[in-house]
């Protein structure tokens, strides 16, 4: 029978990748917990699902990169996922004005171009870390 675990990752600079425990990561989340932006008032967060067997990892289900805002001090800016959603009904009501005929899946394209708000698309150096980083963690090669 397999589960699942999510793994998490933090960019501290290009090329440069650590691993951070899913309670610090949750930390972070809900702003008890502060990480080291890596320069631009960002963090740069790599979440992995993977699928366990016999409680070891056997599987990548899923990657995900994020950037996240933060503050000065580096806990999650509380107003940057309300101002990402405020643009991105401010984008979907300017298009809702289109014909009956036409589905209406403007809240679709809004949200494909804005999400460079909260993707990062990694460097190739930024790869070869996260794959150096997760093969020594699974202790075999998964990427």
């Amino acid at each position: 029978m397999s589960t699942r675990t999510l793994w998490f990752f933090q960019r501290t600079g290009p090329g440069e990748i650590r691993r951070i425990p899913n309670s610090s990561m949750q930390r972070f989340l809900v702003g008890e917990r502060a990480l080291q932006h890596d320069g631009d008032g960002f963090v740069r967060c790599i979440g992995m699902s993977l699928e366990l067997l016999k409680k070891k990892p056997s599987n990548v289900a899923r990657v995900w990169f994020s950037k996240i805002r933060v503050n000065h001090d580096g806990r999650v800016d509380p107003h940057h996922r309300h101002e990402t959603a405020k643009l991105a009904r401010a984008e979907t009501g300017q298009a809702s004005h289109a014909e009956p005929s036409v589905v209406a899946a403007s809240h679709r394209f809004a949200l494909r171009r804005l999400s460079h708000l909260g993707e990062w698309r990694p460097e190739e150096r930024d790869l070869a870390a996260l794959r150096a980083v997760v093969n020594t963690k699974a202790g075999k090669e998964m990427l």
